[in-house]
């Protein structure tokens, strides 16, 4: 696989959900949360407004990184298959057990399915 494909697909995938992040938070918090309490609500929120740079940068540097040298597009898929690694980490062992969160493999599987990508994109790397 081309490195330029798997670094565009994150890089989009990434640019997607940091603008989730910073406009629709608001409608995706009571799918996440098993509470009502207003106050958990609005440290969702604003957890997720400061998330939303740190997505949008790893977007997009993968983006604006498709053209570079094999060696680097392979570091930055190494870099975010790692980082991507501890999430999935996080996921299955904090948030899956978390009573205030209606967490399930579902609500994970475009996460899943990029994290796939980048893997086989840094195998397979052309």
């Amino acid at each position: 696989m081309k490195t330029k494909i798997s670094l565009s697909i994150i890089g989009v995938f990434n640019i997607l959900m940091s603008l989730i992040m910073a406009f629709a938070i608001k409608n995706v918090i009571p799918r996440m949360l098993a509470t009502e309490n207003q106050e958990a609500i609005r440290m969702v929120e604003i957890m997720h407004y400061g998330l939303f740079p740190a997505i949008l940068i790893i977007g997009l540097i993968c983006l604006l990184s498709r053209n570079a040298s094999l060696e680097t597009a392979k570091k930055i898929l190494l870099s975010y298959i790692i980082g991507t690694s501890i999430l999935m980490f996080v996921f299955f062992t904090i948030f899956i057990n978390e009573p205030l969160m209606n967490f399930n493999v579902e609500m994970v599987i475009p996460d899943i399915i990029v994290y796939l990508i980048s893997i086989i994109g840094f195998v397979k790397a052309k």
